[in-house]
């Protein structure tokens, strides 16, 4: 729906900045203390734990709302 914030959206922006980055998912699982599959989950089915948001946002050097911005303008197409 147009103007509203998908999962799947965020799911995308959170795959693509660990792509961009150069990192596997073992490595972003490494500094996310989790498992490499709770990173699976967040790139595909994405999150809406502000907490995670914060953890990729502090990783990535992005804000929170950086992330959330760039999946809002996802569906704005």
């Amino acid at each position: 729906m147009k103007g509203q914030l998908e999962l799947k959206d965020i799911a995308y922006i959170l795959k693509k900045l660990r792509k961009d980055s150069g990192l596997t998912q073992q490595d972003l699982a490494d500094k996310l203390f989790c498992d490499i599959r709770q990173v699976r989950r967040y790139e595909t089915e994405g999150t809406e734990k502000l907490s995670v948001i914060n953890l990729y946002a502090s990783i990535f050097n992005i804000s929170s709302i950086g992330i959330l911005s760039a999946s809002a303008s996802l569906d704005a197409f």
